[in-house]
């Protein structure tokens, strides 16, 4: 075997190798789907408020390319239901949650999946009334199907706006209607002439 054919056989070899590693990242980035039931647990580096509600919880994640979508629950300090979105692409976690309840809560965690396919990052939270929580969180996948996701038993959400004053602050004030006064009488005084009145004449 000449030297040539040789150099092209190792050539050949090079390329095949360079191939099965892309067609094994590219099947590695294709199963990487975050699709199933997670448990999240936060710790908190900074709060304002007290007691964090997203101490722990269960998601249901449901992926479609990058896109990411779902419900989640918890009962912390009581049950709730929330609704969450965001992206996985390329490793990289960028989730918002809403906690439909009072007052309202929002969230917001990045992070990454290590080589175990758990979530690692840090959150963001915040409600209505001012309250705030900043800290770590981590995930754990529990189960891939979806439909063992049971919401809490929540109260309903109502949104009720806050009102000051009574029902009466709302009512169409009935006004009088202005009377019409009379019109005051005024004295006329009549002068009637007859053919016997007698003009006062000046004297030449």
């Amino acid at each position: 075997m000449t030297r040539r054919m040789i150099k092209n056989t190792l050539l050949i070899h090079a390329a095949l190798t360079s191939l099965i590693l892309i067609s094994s990242t590219g099947l590695v980035e294709a199963e990487a789907d975050l699709t199933g039931l997670w448990t999240f647990r936060c710790e908190q580096d900074q709060i304002s408020g007290d007691p964090l509600p997203l101490e722990e919880y269960t998601v249901a994640l449901f992926q479609a390319g990058s896109a990411l979508s779902g419900a989640c629950t918890g009962d912390i300090p009581n049950p709730w239901n929330g609704m969450v979105t965001g992206q996985f692409e390329e490793g990289g976690l960028d989730m918002e949650i809403l906690l439909v309840q009072h007052p309202l809560t929002v969230a917001r965690m990045i992070g990454v999946s290590n080589d175990s396919g758990d979530l690692l990052g840090t959150f963001v939270c915040s409600d209505e009334t001012g309250s705030g929580w900043m800290g770590r969180f981590s995930a754990s996948l529990t189960s891939p199907n979806t439909s063992l996701y049971k919401p809490a038993l929540a109260e309903p959400f109502t949104f009720v706006p806050t009102v000051s004053g009574g029902i009466s602050d709302f009512e169409e004030e009935t006004m009088a209607l202005a009377v019409e006064e009379a019109p005051k009488k005024r004295e006329v005084q009549v002068i009637s002439y007859t053919r016997d009145t007698i003009y006062a004449r000046s004297v030449m």
